[in-house]
């Protein structure tokens, strides 16, 4: 006899990835996933673990005391450990109970993971009609084997990846919905940048998804796995969600929470411009292509005129992903950039006050001290102090594969529990040892901490917790490219947040071509 959705017992679960972390983030893949089933019919439950930071043992608990029929969740892989944890703990307590696990840490690698843990599905891929088509396959007693983009263990237990389903366009996903979560608790911890128009207690940041995907395969980037398209959102559904936000929660301040929120000057303009002819007043911040201004082959005043546009919309902050100083290493990462675009693309946002973020990845098999200092100095050049993250290979990636047959991943499952975040050495595949490339970095960190004047301790230049007043270096910049000043007073992070680092500091650009 079929059960209806109305009967079924659906919980769906915010893991925490750093608990007790100042900042936290609204769950915009989860929250898409839910409303997607709720326009189909379905009513559920959410356990929010992160914004209430509930303990092992509470969660434990819950499980045990409270019964579901399904029950869904991801993360990324580098909560493995966990999460593995947590699904065997369901299937201890509620054995019946279905337990489907997405994203990277069951997508990129399903076979793993229904290896080592007793998960009933994996969603490879994007979750919305996954998710949804598998939870009505087995609601109607259907056969798995006709649902896209999932694995399962089959009658015989035997592991069945199933064909990868076609992405789905953007623009016809929902709206998310986010009245099931405790939104007000989430924007007092959101990530926002200070501001001098914006009193911190006034700043209201919720995420907004403009794209998915990347157009580009860095080779230690954990969203190769998806090998879906980039497609971005069309304007005019972006500012619909943001009016939405705007009226319903008083939203000011706009996350744009994307792996790549704009991979064209083009792209970034047409939002710009629709901003502008829709009036709405909201700041912003997005991730960029680090070569943006370069790729489209613009002229230094066309790549000006953009960036003041990005500026005149609200535009606050952007981040971009130097990664390496090095030519060999960028080459091992298929970065594809030349690091002027780099210097450009700071240069270009510093001249309209736009605040540049960038992040470096250390540990490639050829690093060595020379190339750790090249790095650094490239960021000395550009002014900019940066999240600084080591090489962690992650399953799916070419990185992936070359630790496997490397010798440096013998035991996937032993390898997964044992990784934690990009700021810990968790594999070595370096000539040097953990103690040597670790000393390197932090001299090279403390010698760029020091000539920007950024003020970090030494127990925070790679894990920051927080960010100091800092002093423009008179010595390194030009009086008219100076930023303006930004009130120490206003910066709300300040506790156990390292998702990045930034320098007041600016830098004099230097055509290489003269």
């Amino acid at each position: 006899m079929q059960r209806s959705k109305k009967v079924l017992k659906l919980l769906f679960v915010n893991v925490s990835l750093r608990p007790g972390g100042y900042t936290k983030f609204l769950p915009v893949g989860l929250a898409s996933i839910m409303t997607y089933f709720e326009e189909k019919g379905y009513q559920f439950t959410l356990f929010d673990i992160d914004i209430n930071e509930y303990d092992d043992a509470y969660v434990e608990n819950y499980i045990k005391n409270n019964n579901f029929d399904f029950v869904l969740c991801g993360s990324i892989v580098t909560h493995y450990k966990w999460v593995k944890w947590f699904v065997n703990a369901i299937k201890k307590h509620r054995p019946k109970t279905c337990v489907i696990v997405g994203n990277s840490v069951a997508g990129s690698i399903p076979e793993v993971f229904l290896q080592n843990t007793k998960a009933d599905v994996v969603v490879i891929g994007e979750g919305e009609i996954s998710a949804y088509e598998a939870v009505e396959a087995i609601r109607l007693s259907k056969d798995l084997k006709n649902v896209e983009g999932i694995a399962f263990r089959n009658a015989q237990e035997k592991i069945i990846i199933n064909h990868a389903r076609e992405a789905e366009k953007i623009d016809d996903l929902p709206l998310i919905n986010w009245e099931h979560f405790d939104v007000e608790k989430y924007i007092a911890k959101a990530e926002t940048m200070p501001d001098k128009d914006i009193a911190p207690e006034d700043m209201r940041s919720m995420p907004v998804v403009t794209a998915r995907g990347c157009a580009f395969k860095c080779t230690f980037c954990h969203y190769v796995f998806w090998n879906d398209p980039y497609r971005n959102r069309a304007p005019k559904s972006i500012l619909a969600e943001i009016k939405h936000l705007m009226e319903k929660y008083n939203v000011n301040y706009i996350h744009f929470w994307d792996d790549l929120s704009f991979a064209s000057a083009t792209q970034v303009e047409k939002l710009c411009d629709a901003i502008l002819e829709s009036g709405l007043k909201f700041k912003w911040m997005a991730t960029i292509r680090v070569d943006l201004f370069s790729r489209a082959r613009l002229s230094d005043e066309d790549a000006l005129r953009v960036a003041k546009k990005m500026k005149k919309t609200g535009c606050y902050s952007c981040g971009f992903a130097l990664e390496s100083g090095n030519k060999e290493i960028m080459k091992m990462m298929n970065k594809k950039i030349e690091v002027d675009a780099f210097y450009k693309t700071v240069y270009t946002l510093n001249q309209a006050k736009i605040i540049s973020q960038t992040s470096v990845v250390f540990g490639y098999p050829i690093e060595t001290k020379e190339t750790i200092k090249e790095t650094f100095d490239q960021c000395l050049k550009a002014g900019l102090y940066p999240s600084i993250g080591f090489l962690l290979p992650l399953p799916a990636t070419v990185m992936y594969d070359y630790a496997k047959v490397n010798g440096f991943i013998t035991d996937e499952d032993q390898y997964l529990e044992s990784i934690t975040e990009r700021q810990d050495v968790c594999l070595n595949m370096t000539k040097m040892s953990d103690e040597e490339i670790m000393n390197e970095i932090k001299k090279g960190a403390q010698i760029l901490n020091e000539m920007l004047d950024v003020g970090l301790t030494e127990d925070t230049l790679v894990k920051s917790k927080g960010y100091k007043s800092q002093k423009i270096n008179k010595k390194l910049v030009a009086p008219q490219e100076i930023r303006p000043r930004l009130d120490p007073k206003k910066i709300k992070r300040i506790k156990n947040d390292v998702s990045f680092n930034y320098s007041q500091s600016e830098f004099k650009y230097e055509d290489p071509n003269l």
